[in-house]
């Protein structure tokens, strides 16, 4: 594994290259092209507000930028699991003709993923403001949060990657496991107001992500530090992370003759 992390350092012009290659690619057929990576987080954000705070009235005064919190680090996740199924099976022909670690092909989803998160960001720092967040010594817990999600992230996008060499159907589960666990966590939602306290602790050590969502609330909004089940997500991640490197680093031979 150790050997894998040294071959895509080694080879990180390669991961450059493919990483913006793939975003030109995105937004070449779009009329607004770049403009829709802060145009979409914000559309999807203001669905979700119609839907949960007027028509079904419930959040509170600060319900507006926790959400675009909650929905800004969940769409990375999501949009980079999406992208890692066909990672793989969809560079057929550089694969034939470079040899190269695999694990940048899953890995540079991840990197746009995280772009399109830069943009968000751009977009929730007025919100911020307007909604007056509690700016804290603890916000410098950010990078720390962004660390964890990503190496969470890559884990569970190396294993899918793999897997999606040889399910030609995982995609359509995927979006499925997708939009189950958004509904499970605390996106939309609020976890002191949706879960009873006596299962809060159960709910939080069975959803990794939750105490991760959490965080970020507590870090950039509420001012404080964030929640003690942030543990377990990184537990969690560091293991998925070494699972996924161990499962690809294990099938990477097999899966450059499978395709």
């Amino acid at each position: 594994m150790i050997e894998q992390l040294k071959n895509i350092w080694q080879r990180r012009e390669l991961l450059y290259y493919i990483v913006r290659f793939q975003m030109k690619a995105e937004k070449k057929n779009k009329v607004l092209g770049f403009v829709w990576s802060f145009l979409d987080p914000l559309l999807l954000f203001f669905t979700y507000m119609i839907l949960v705070h007027y028509i079904f009235g419930r959040g509170g005064p600060q319900f507006p930028v926790l959400l675009f919190i909650s929905l800004l680090s969940w769409r990375w996740f999501a949009s980079s699991l999406s992208r890692s199924v066909t990672s793989i099976t969809s560079k057929v022909g550089l694969i034939q003709s470079v040899r190269f670690p695999l694990a940048i092909l899953p890995l540079s989803g991840i990197i746009i993923g995280f772009f399109d998160w830069l943009f968000g960001f751009v977009i929730l720092v007025p919100m911020l403001f307007i909604f007056e967040a509690s700016f804290t010594v603890n916000i410098l817990w950010l990078p720390v949060l962004l660390l964890i999600q990503f190496v969470g992230t890559v884990g569970v996008c190396l294993i899918s990657a793999v897997l999606g060499t040889y399910l030609s159907d995982l995609s359509n589960i995927i979006q499925f496991a997708i939009r189950i666990c958004f509904y499970l966590s605390p996106i939309i939602w609020m976890v002191e107001e949706r879960v009873p306290e006596r299962l809060t602790t159960l709910y939080m050590l069975g959803n990794p992500f939750a105490g991760m969502l959490e965080s970020y609330k507590n870090v950039m909004v509420r001012g404080v530090p964030p929640t003690e089940y942030v543990i377990v997500g990184t537990a969690v991640a560091c293991v998925v992370f070494l699972v996924g490197l161990w499962y690809l680093s294990r099938n990477e031979y097999k899966l450059v003759k499978v395709i």
